[in-house]
């Protein structure tokens, strides 16, 4: 699941929180991360639930399926802790007990969920992980079926 959309959103999302944020703050460097994370983070879910499903015997690899339902629990959770007191309050409640921690500066956008109307761009990009996704998946089940000695499908 390594393609080129998945670390390139990944080394944004690094970028941008780890440089650009504490030392070039901007309106730009608050929505990378919502921009990078709305990629990032479906096909990052879906990559430990796979891996996860590895370790239980006779679990089947992701589906599709998986990367809707990724993707769409993402921009819930975005606009959820964007847009509502509830999920501002229960992301402060779940990063509050990291800020006293060595593992501060790791979290996600350095602690804060601050919400402009621009983050609801992320939302536009939700499509490229289940691309991704699907690409990644019908490249496995081809592979698959050539190591199973059935034909390709062409079309």
């Amino acid at each position: 699941m390594l393609s080129l959309v998945f670390l390139a959103s990944l080394g944004l999302l690094l970028l941008n929180d780890f440089l650009l944020k504490p030392y070039y703050p901007s309106s730009l460097s608050g929505i990378l991360s919502d921009l990078a994370g709305m990629v990032f983070f479906p096909i990052f879910f879906v990559a430990i639930a796979e891996f996860i499903a590895v370790i239980l015997p006779k679990s089947p690899l992701a589906t599709p399926r998986w990367f809707y339902v990724a993707t769409a629990l993402v921009a819930f959770l975005l606009v959820s802790v964007k847009f509502t007191d509830l999920g501002q309050e229960a992301y402060r409640a779940l990063v509050a007990p990291l800020m006293d921690t060595p593992v501060a500066g790791l979290t996600v956008g350095g602690g804060g969920a601050v919400s402009d109307p621009w983050d609801l761009l992320a939302l536009f990009l939700s499509p490229l992980p289940v691309l991704v996704g699907l690409r990644y998946r019908r490249q496995r089940s081809t592979a698959l079926d050539s190591e199973d000695g059935a034909p390709e499908a062409t079309g």
